[in-house]
């Protein structure tokens, strides 16, 4: 009898019992997050206790709020990566905005917002440089973050994000990374293994990723944190794209020819001239709203 009614579910209940399954696990896949701490203090260096913290994201409509320890602390883990402006209340105080909080992959960002005296409808705008919340001054682990615009700009060997890890000091040409041998890197995607088991690459995921498809990512050379150290060589964490409230996208051509190629030398020593290389490469992508502050997609071709 049971599996008779089953059968006889609207075909919309199906459909909807079956989103609702599968949203559990696309939550746990999206595991790229980051992390913001700080500490509120007065004109005279003093911590200030039970201030108002809001960090929002408009991109995204993302919002947190929390009051500050009695060491005026706060600490917002676990947050998607992205742009944020970050708030500070507290009576007795003009209130503080800071436009430029940036929450990067694997790396805590660390703040200090001091409060001006004054009435809280007076507002104080806090600006940090992008160099200093590149600078890892929380912990011991030594590596770089790349943006979107670095990772777009960057020079890479067939458009691979992985190559741009061979950037970093203490890595070799054959992926060898502080000693570590090249099958020894660990690579994420959101959170997700996507180490090529087979192949052993450091340079190179199991799932090929472009410079259109990633938004960020961090490499750890040495040092790494007990969250990350899963093998001896380089910690690598990619974070793919999203859409956001805004719609936004590109087309694109990417072209290289013989002309721009290089002889090497064994070729020239037996005087065969250079190979031709011509490579055209389409695409575009696409990200917006389906909800407004809810659903969003990215769409890359």
């Amino acid at each position: 009898m049971f599996q008779r009614k089953a059968l006889r579910l609207p075909a919309r209940l199906m459909i909807l019992a079956l989103l609702l399954s599968m949203l559990p696990l696309g939550v746990l896949a999206q595991q790229g997050t980051s992390e913001i701490i700080g500490t509120v203090t007065d004109p005279e260096g003093k911590v200030v206790v039970g201030a108002t913290v809001t960090l929002k994201n408009s991109d995204t409509g993302f919002t947190r709020d929390q009051t500050t320890t009695d060491k005026g602390v706060f600490s917002f883990n676990a947050i998607p990566t992205g742009n944020y402006v970050l708030e500070v209340e507290a009576s007795g105080f003009k209130k503080a905005i800071s436009n430029a909080v940036q929450a990067l992959v694997a790396k805590t960002t660390s703040l200090t917002i001091q409060l001006e005296l004054g009435n809280v409808s007076e507002v104080v705008n806090v600006t940090a440089g992008a160099n200093e919340i590149l600078i890892n001054n929380t912990d011991a682990s030594l590596g770089n973050n790349f943006n979107s615009t670095q990772i777009l700009q960057l020079p890479t060997n067939a458009r691979n994000v992985g190559s741009l890890l061979s950037l970093q000091p203490g890595v070799t040409r054959d992926g060898y990374v502080a000693g570590g041998r090249s099958d020894q890197a660990n690579l994420t995607l959101d959170g997700v293994d996507v180490n090529d088991n087979q192949n052993g690459s450091t340079f190179a995921p199991v799932v090929r990723v472009n410079p259109d498809s990633v938004e960020e990512f961090r490499v750890t050379t040495v040092n790494a944190n007990a969250s990350q150290g899963r093998s001896s060589g380089a910690q690598v964490q990619l974070v793919t794209k999203s859409g956001t409230n805004q719609f936004h996208g590109s087309l694109y051509e990417y072209h290289r020819n013989t002309v721009t190629t290089a002889n090497d030398f064994f070729n020239n020593a037996a005087g065969i001239e250079r190979p031709a290389l011509i490579r055209n490469l389409f695409g575009g992508r696409l990200g917006g709203p389906v909800i407004k502050d809810r659903f969003f997609f990215f769409i890359q071709l």
